[in-house]
């Protein structure tokens, strides 16, 4: 059996019609959906709890604590609204490509 998933990268759609600042608005909607209502962070439970709704099934334990460790730069185990908010960008090729380029054309 495949566990395997295929990622499609719709942050650049949604960049380019939502704007700079509708995009950060929706990425803070789905921090919300994520995040324990109680700590306002992503932990492995509220992953493990709220993740199913987003499509993030069968997802084993240590798959959900990559993702908080792709994010988190305090290493405290979970993601503030910020940290999910650059996670979600780095994971982005073309934003990441699209960022690159404008940091060595200016």
């Amino acid at each position: 059996m495949d566990n395997s998933f295929e990622f499609e990268d719709y942050l650049p759609i949604m960049a380019e019609k939502l704007g700079e600042q509708g995009l950060m608005e929706e990425l803070a909607k789905g921090f919300h959906l994520l995040a324990d209502p109680s700590s306002v962070t992503i932990t492995l439970q509220s992953l493990k709890t709220n993740g199913p709704w987003l499509g993030l099934l069968h997802m084993s334990d240590s798959d959900l604590r990559a993702i908080i460790q792709l994010g988190d730069s305090k290493c405290r185990g979970e993601l503030d609204l910020h940290d999910f908010c650059v996670a979600m960008l780095r994971t982005s090729p073309e934003l990441m490509a699209l960022a690159l380029s404008s940091l060595c054309s200016g």
